[in-house]
């Protein structure tokens, strides 16, 4: 341990490098995440960090900024977030906590609570509403066969159509979202190209319920504009054989015409 103690302090940031790779005390990992001035080297040395606690100290006390975002991206616990919000007023590292956090219980605490400043409490406060769009939409706790069309366009002519769809968006990985994303979707017009949008994004989830439920959704359009927009996903190569499936599961003209499908072009 004590050569590589040594080792993670040298001039040479290759030396460094090599040493972060060996290092298993986690408190001089994050020491060298927050104060090494190699990107690669602080870089190497947050993504060999464990737990949320110690990744939240480099969020907050780091001195470059791309090592906090990195801490960020890999901090489960959403109070930590929260606290990492009140405690550092950079706008891009504030920005990509809120993005992680979805509990409305928290979000409402940030929205209450002056000890964060008006703009993380502007954020919560639209992303609190954001989240309580999906209660709307829902249709409570009855089997999904006897739920009732809820008022998608009365909400959308309250708030908005893309707030609304964003909004939405956001909670892809639940089957509600996926549901009201799906039923824009039928409706037709801008908003409902946005709604394909997310539900491709769905098929790229790791939860098997989610990319089933996007499938669904997805196999019931017709318009040829939609149609279109699967389509033009096909580049995506995370996207490219599930779309298929589905362009498959549609079998308009303008499905069958596509590359890859019976009937269309090239893969």
């Amino acid at each position: 341990m004590g050569i590589f103690r040594k080792d993670h302090h040298h001039d040479d940031p290759r030396v460094r490098l090599e040493a972060v790779a060996a290092l298993d005390d986690q408190d001089a990992l994050v020491e060298v995440a927050c104060g090494d001035d190699s990107p690669r080297v602080r870089m190497a040395a947050v993504a060999r960090v464990e737990g949320d606690e110690r990744l939240a100290v480099i969020a907050k006390d780091a001195v470059e900024l791309d090592v906090r975002l990195a801490a960020v991206e890999r901090i489960e616990s959403e109070r930590l977030l929260a606290e990492i919000i009140k405690a550092r007023k950079n706008y891009q590292l504030m920005g990509a906590c809120f993005a992680r956090i979805t509990d409305r219980g928290v979000l409402e605490s940030i929205a209450q609570d002056p000890g964060y400043n008006p703009t993380a409490r502007r954020i919560a406060v639209d992303q609190f509403a954001d989240e309580s769009y999906l209660a709307d939409l829902g249709g409570g706790d009855r089997p999904e066969d006897d739920r009732g069309e809820p008022d998608v366009e009365g909400l959308m002519q309250a708030y908005g159509d893309v707030r609304v769809v964003r909004a939405i968006g956001r909670f892809r990985r639940s089957e509600k979202a996926l549901r009201a994303l799906g039923r824009i979707a039928r409706r037709g017009g801008e908003p409902a190209e946005m709604a394909v949008e997310y539900l491709c994004r769905a098929l790229a989830s790791d939860n098997p319920d989610v990319r089933r439920r996007a499938t669904d959704e997805l196999a019931r359009i017709r318009d040829p504009d939609l149609v279109a927009c699967l389509v033009r996903s096909l580049d995506d190569p995370r996207l490219h054989q599930p779309i298929q499936a589905v362009l498959q599961k549609i079998d308009t003209p303008e499905a069958r015409e596509a590359p890859g499908t019976v009937g269309g072009g090239d893969a």
